[in-house]
């Protein structure tokens, strides 16, 4: 799923607060849409159907949606780590699972 957040302004005076608003609920539809993304994937007949999730990002975004309210709690325990990635789609996928190599050194990969 691409992200296109709004990155932070240089404009000021009374518009400022306004943009800031405006990219925080951005920023929170962003984190609802994954949370839900996460639980239709990875839930199915109310039970988790994976063993351990890694989540990978940039910036705060990430600890974010772990710390959610919206993200499941019955997946909560199954995280095994949060990576910085730095680049989008199928090379951020390689570069998180590459950086998660240790908590992943029992993962048949398929």
């Amino acid at each position: 799923m691409p992200v296109q957040l709004p990155k932070k302004h240089g404009r000021g005076g009374q518009s400022a607060l306004r943009f800031a608003r405006l990219r925080e609920e951005k920023r929170h539809l962003y984190i609802v849409k994954c949370a839900e993304m996460v639980t239709q994937h990875f839930i199915s007949n109310d039970r988790p159907n994976v063993r351990g999730i890694v989540i990978g990002g940039s910036a705060d975004l990430k600890t974010v949606l772990q710390q959610s309210d919206h993200f499941d709690m019955r997946l909560r325990s199954l995280v095994l780590c949060s990576v910085d990635i730095s680049y989008g789609m199928d090379q951020g996928l390689s570069q998180a699972i590459t950086m998660a190599e240790e908590s992943l050194s029992d993962v048949k990969f398929v």
